[in-house]
């Protein structure tokens, strides 16, 4: 059998595009594909930030349900923070941790002054104090005959 040249040169032509076609897919599978954002999505993010701060260190709240209380109450201190890697509140109270809203509870015996200080992830902080009063529970006198 007698191959003509042109047969050679057709095969060849044949063999360079599909070798091409392989390897331009194979390369398109791999590239990255540039992410659609959608701008609703991103407005919303605007807004976002603009409300709370972006990704600055922020203290949202810090309160206490009840600032006068009479000795042996308790009350709940209340406080939120934004972008906080720890939070701290001295004196020392349970379950303080970095939150957007979080309650503990406090029943302090004398007039305590409570400071929280939020510590962002550049060693950046905030404080914000409150003070809780405490006064002696009314003494109820006996009942009369």
């Amino acid at each position: 059998m007698r191959l003509h040249w042109w047969m050679l040169i057709v095969t060849a032509a044949l063999a360079i595009a599909y070798l091409g076609w392989v390897f331009a897919a194979r390369r398109a599978a791999i590239e990255p594909v540039e992410p659609q954002v959608d701008p609703e999505v991103v407005r919303r993010q605007h807004e976002l930030d603009r409300i709370y701060g972006g990704k600055d260190l922020k203290i949202l709240q810090f309160y206490a349900a009840t600032e006068d209380l009479a000795r042996g109450d308790h009350t709940v201190i209340c406080y939120g923070v934004l972008n906080a890697e720890s939070v701290q509140i001295e004196p020392p109270l349970d379950g303080v941790g970095a939150s957007v809203n979080r309650c503990v509870a406090a029943a302090p015996r004398s007039d305590t002054r409570y400071t929280l200080t939020a510590t962002g992830r550049n060693g950046a902080s905030l404080t914000q104090s409150l003070t809780i009063h405490v006064h002696q529970k009314p003494s109820t006198p006996p009942p009369r005959p």
